[in-house]
């Protein structure tokens, strides 16, 4: 290899006029990974990507995940914070503790 090349006469590849904005780079970037999906999923997907003019099965699951993950909001930090999940855990305590109390007098009576 020649240690100095020259660029005066080189030309920008027209690829980089087509690159996503870089703040949006991770959402156009792809990743190779294996997962195992139930085969009824991985089914139902193949078929609607067997039909004409339907993107590929891959395309088709990731557009799935990608609408739960903007539908869903951001995962939760605290998660017992939450005031419905508190409120739901105390009314099952309350009925637990009704139905051991319950239990108790049932055994005092019959014994």
């Amino acid at each position: 290899m020649r240690k100095e090349f020259d660029f005066s006469r080189a030309v920008r590849s027209e690829f980089w006029k087509h690159m996503p904005p870089h703040d949006q780079l991770a959402r156009h970037t792809k990743e190779r990974i294996t997962i195992f999906i139930d085969l009824d999923i991985l089914n139902f997907f193949r078929a609607r990507a067997a039909k004409r003019g339907k993107p590929p099965y891959q395309t088709q699951i990731n557009q799935a995940l990608r609408e739960y993950m903007e539908g869903s909001g951001p995962p939760d930090k605290g998660g017992l914070s939450d005031d419905k999940i508190i409120s739901h855990l105390a009314e099952r305590i309350a009925e637990y503790a009704a139905a051991k109390r319950k239990r108790r007098r049932t055994k005092k009576s019959k014994a």
